[in-house]
């Protein structure tokens, strides 16, 4: 047996062999991270389990998904009546499972991340006359989804956001959902004109908007008409918002009224 050592790495010759020292570290850490990613998941699958029989017997209203879920979770929650809030951390709602989450007959909120619905999968979930919260930040729909959602009779807070929506168009859609009062367009570039139409809803209670194009003459004019919007823009309280110091800003909820508001 020989072995020559060239800087930091050792060749032993055996028996016409060459293995040299150290290569199989890289494999090593490869499988001790596979394993935590397996081990991860493992405890994420457990812990729907666990968030479905609780909801099944009555003890929580609430399933919170780290991960999308299996196909065999999702056939759990079918008819699911106990559940109130779905919140999707990791996507996994698509066009096909909107019938499904649509069909749960207690459902009040749906936060559901990483779920690209399309218009028609917008249109299926208008179906679920339950919800009151809808969140999809990144949504794959156009103004057209937004509007299909007015069909919801007890829609109070919207918070969506996606690559194809922009413009006065969306807000001519939200313009439509009439018992809306909580809005946030998560980096929607609605312009002034997206502004303008806004001002026919003084009813909001809660307007949200993220990189949304406003001038400052735009907002001056939308404070006029909208003296009672708590408005902040791009995640920051509006500092010429006339209603911004009023306390009941901070404790109207869509569900409940007198709770904290919760932005997710």
């Amino acid at each position: 047996m020989r072995c020559f050592c060239a800087g930091a790495v050792c060749i032993t010759l055996l028996a016409g062999c060459v293995v040299g020292c150290g290569v199989g570290a890289q494999p090593d850490r490869e499988r001790e991270a596979t394993g935590v990613a397996e081990a991860d998941a493992e405890e994420a699958t457990a812990a729907v389990v666990e968030q479905i029989r609780a909801i099944a017997v009555g003890e929580s209203s609430r399933l919170v998904a780290t991960q999308p879920l299996t196909e065999a979770e999702w056939q759990q929650l079918t008819g699911l009546s106990g559940l109130e809030e779905l919140v999707l951390e990791a996507g996994g709602l698509d066009d096909a499972r909107a019938e499904l989450v649509a069909s749960l007959p207690s459902l009040k909120k749906l936060v559901a991340r990483h779920s690209p619905l399309s218009d028609a999968g917008m249109a299926t979930l208008a179906k679920g006359v339950s919800l009151q919260e809808l969140n999809l930040p990144q949504a794959g729909c156009t103004a057209s989804g937004i509007a299909a959602v007015a069909a919801l009779p007890k829609l109070r807070s919207l918070r969506i956001g996606g690559p194809y929506l922009q413009g006065a168009a969306v807000c001519d859609a939200v313009v439509s959902l009439e018992k809306l009062r909580f809005l946030h367009l998560v980096e929607v570039e609605i312009g002034d004109a997206g502004l303008a139409v806004l001002e026919q809803r003084p009813d909001l209670w809660s307007l949200y908007l993220d990189r949304a194009g406003v001038s400052d003459e735009a907002w001056g004019r939308y404070f006029q008409a909208c003296p009672n919007v708590h408005v902040h823009v791009d995640q920051a309280h509006h500092d010429r918002d006339p209603g911004g110091d009023r306390e009941q800003h901070e404790t109207r909820s869509p569900i409940a009224p007198g709770a904290s508001v919760q932005q997710q």
